[in-house]
């Protein structure tokens, strides 16, 4: 009884490949730690947020949804911009990947600085609405509701904030690009 054998569905690359391949200790160590400073900045301000404010309920009350809604778009831009100065500062330097004109490094290392600068967007954002006293559920429930509690408010509301400033970053780079590119004729 001959048995008929299957192809083999590994694929060996050639040494060169290979060991290029196994070689990432290095960035991935460099992926952790700048993900755990992002995650580090957001977590730690939640904290410091949280034990400022107590447990008690916010009181930002507005009469309607797109009025808490403004009020948070305003936060997160005023954050973004805030940030945009020190972006480039906030992760690793993208410098030699664009010498090497490695596009691969260059994509890993903005997408670290956007993991850092969300944290550090994030950690603002909890702190501001903690010192403003402004939190999204309390702001937009129903009369007559349950108050949310006031960890949990703050959660949402600042991770909202937080995350509502990369498409807010790329919204005024993009009005700026434009304007710019009229005032510059060709």
């Amino acid at each position: 009884m001959a048995a008929d054998t299957a192809p083999s569905l590994i694929i060996t690359l050639p040494d060169e490949e290979l060991a290029g391949e196994l070689d990432c200790t290095k960035p991935r160590e460099h992926h952790f730690w700048y993900t755990v400073l992002g995650l580090g900045l957001a977590a730690s301000a939640y904290l410091a947020a949280w034990s400022l404010h107590g447990n008690s309920s916010s009181t930002y009350r507005i009469d309607n949804q797109w009025g808490a809604l403004a009020g948070l778009f305003i936060l997160a831009l005023a954050i973004e911009r805030a940030l945009e100065p020190f972006s480039r500062k906030l992760g690793p330097d993208t410098t030699e990947a664009k010498d090497k004109g490695d596009q691969r490094a260059i994509e890993v290392k903005r997408r670290l600085t956007a993991v850092v600068t969300w944290g550090a967007a994030t950690g603002l954002a909890f702190l501001l609405c903690t010192k403003l006293n402004i939190t999204l559920m309390q702001a937009v429930r129903a009369d007559g509701s349950g108050q949310p509690p006031f960890w949990a408010d703050l959660l949402v509301t600042g991770l909202v904030v937080g995350a509502g400033t990369k498409p807010l970053h790329d919204l005024v780079s993009n009005i700026e690009r434009v304007k710019n590119g009229k005032q510059d004729p060709p």
